[in-house]
């Protein structure tokens, strides 16, 4: 009887702990689920639920441990700390346990790859994704897998798969989110495709009413700040813009989005900007030149350093205005070769073929129970495959070709435009930046100086010690010019052994100041790296436009004709030009 009652208690016991042990299981995933589905809408409360569940980590098992570091990830991501939350997702997008998170995590793999315009990285888990998409039979995922298609597609600048998308993502869904996310993209999309204003306002008021009813207010700033864009750069209504923009900056600045209040905040520096409000203008603009979140963000820094170069150069302060204008032109380029990146020509070839591929598909798949037409879909179905063979042989040569193409024009671009031996300008290169440099310095009333530098009895080294030694004493003194002058100074082989410098925003004396440090650099030349111990020094002529003007040529001869004089007076040494010497020469 004893035994009896002993293995009943013991019995019971093991069932209160197994159901204990479900019950607790059974709270960490409804925890999970419960930050899951605010993480978009409400950042505050999500990142609070998230310290609640790292609080008991250690006892999630292995499924709820992938999608708890999921969630973190995509918590960085609204921190703007997308090193670290693609470090999670890649990991998880190769070794997670559950296979729901790990094709969640490749397509938060895409829209991070977005965000810091990594785009062959993307559009290569983006192929993944869509070949793997018709095997996903879990309908919220797969709507997921159509927003970010989407939105993948309208960054990539092909608005019309982005608008395809968008409508698949509607059709297919009814959940407030989901209807949310399909009017934004949707909106993002006929807003790039110029339809009428009609269709364009009617697709913002009815996104940003999807939005608040689903409350997701990341989504309502990305609206915001597109249809903002559209009133301040397309339509040029400032005023227009400002208005919105000022409604609607408590909702956005709530979102806590990094990217996108750093964006919404180079907009409102413009529109300030353009309608009159310079300081409010320039201390957004400042702000935004610091920020770790705008910094990385091309589209704000474009915009910010825009404003900061119109204010410094509105306040007559030149030499930050062209700093700005350096880091603006700079912003403008990354943003460029961007673009040139997006509209590759193969890569673009390749998608489409993919999205031809599923077209196919779906159209195999519904017609799959129409069995008098069987036969025939099989015959479509391998003449669309032979022939998207034959295009991607054509796209593949093309892409082969044109990459080829793209390689000799660098190279030939290499050659015309640097020296071989030395890696400076060439001389045709030298003057064409030079001459856009004197411009610009003539327009601001700038400064700008000249430096001639002559390497003293070349000749004599080149028959002493050989071409070879002479080869090597004009890289060294090369470099060392290079590491002597700032960054924005141009400096090209203009000769032989003739080595020109122009230095815009450099007065005389400073000129004559680098020049001085450039020839003791030469004198301090150790030359036994050639195999030969020789010594080098250089005579160099100085010019600056307070006397030679804003003429390159001008500059030049001046230039010239002071290093002539420093030969004449015995070589090693700086000559600066002036009047008298004009009459001595």
């Amino acid at each position: 009887m004893l035994k009896k009652l002993w293995f009943l208690l013991t019995a019971w016991c093991l069932c209160f702990q197994a159901v204990a042990n479900y019950s607790d299981e059974e709270c960490c995933q409804a925890q999970l689920k419960a930050a899951d589905e605010i993480r978009s809408s409400d950042s505050l409360d999500f990142g609070q639920k998230l310290k609640a569940i790292s609080e008991q980590s250690t006892s999630l098992n292995d499924n709820e441990a992938d999608y708890f570091k999921y969630l973190q990830a995509y918590e960085f991501i609204f921190k703007g700390d997308f090193q670290e939350a693609l470090k999670i997702f890649e990991e998880l997008s190769h070794a997670a346990v559950n296979s729901d998170i790990k094709f969640r995590s490749m397509l938060s793999l895409i829209n991070a790859y977005a965000i810091q315009r990594r785009w062959n990285e993307g559009l290569l888990v983006l192929n993944n994704v869509l070949s793997l998409l018709p095997s996903i039979g879990n309908q919220d995922i797969k709507g997921q897998s159509l927003m970010v298609a989407s939105i993948f597609y309208n960054q990539l600048g092909q608005h019309e798969l982005g608008l395809e998308y968008s409508d698949r993502l509607k059709q297919g869904h009814i959940d407030p989110r989901s209807i949310c996310f399909a009017e934004q993209l949707k909106f993002e999309a006929v807003l790039q495709l110029k339809r009428s204003p009609e269709e364009l306002d009617e697709t913002y008021n009815k996104g940003m009413r999807q939005c608040e009813i689903a409350g997701e207010k990341v989504l309502q700033a990305i609206i915001i700040k597109l249809y903002a864009e559209y009133l301040l750069e397309t339509l040029l209504k400032p005023q227009d813009a400002k208005a919105l923009l000022d409604e609607h900056e408590a909702l956005v600045l709530s979102a806590k989005y990094a990217p996108i209040i750093a964006i919404y905040q180079s907009l409102i520096a413009k529109a300030n900007w353009q309608v009159g409000d310079k300081e409010a203008a320039f201390d957004i603009a400042s702000s935004l030149s610091i920020n770790p979140a705008s910094m990385a963000t091309l589209e704000a820094q474009i915009r910010a350093q825009q404003v900061l170069y119109d204010y410094y150069l509105d306040k007559g302060d030149t030499a930050k205005a062209l700093e700005a204008y350096i880091k603006y032109a700079e912003a403008e380029k990354a943003n460029l070769d961007e673009v040139k990146t997006k509209t590759l020509a193969f890569q673009m070839a390749q998608h489409q073929s993919l999205e031809q591929q599923n077209r196919i598909a779906l159209l195999d798949e519904q017609n799959k129970f129409l069995t008098v037409q069987q036969q025939l879909d099989k015959a479509e179905a391998f003449n669309n495959r032979l022939f998207i063979v034959v295009l991607l042989c054509i796209a593949l040569g093309l892409g082969t070709w044109g990459w080829h193409s793209w390689k000799n024009q660098q190279r030939l671009r290499q050659l015309a435009e640097y020296d071989g031996l030395t890696g400076l300008f060439s001389r045709g290169h030298f003057t064409q930046v030079a001459l856009s440099a004197v411009d610009y310095a003539k327009a601001l009333k700038a400064p700008i100086s000249c430096i001639l530098l002559d390497i003293d009895k070349f000749k004599c080294i080149n028959d002493t010690f050989g071409h070879a030694t002479g080869d090597w004493a004009l890289r060294a003194v090369a470099q060392m010019c290079r590491e002597l002058c700032r960054e924005h100074e141009i400096i090209g082989r203009i000769g032989g052994e003739e080595i020109c410098f122009l230095l815009p925003e450099c007065h005389q004396d400073n000129a004559s100041q680098l020049a001085q440090s450039l020839r003791q650099g030469l004198t301090q030349l150790d030359t036994s790296a050639s195999g030969h111990k020789f010594d080098l020094s250089g005579s160099f002529g100085v010019s600056c436009s307070t006397i030679s003007g804003y003429k390159l040529d001008k500059l030049m001869q001046h230039a010239d004709n002071a290093m002539y004089q420093s030969k004449h007076a015995g070589r090693n040494r700086v000559q600066v030009y002036h009047s008298e010497l004009k009459v001595s020469v």
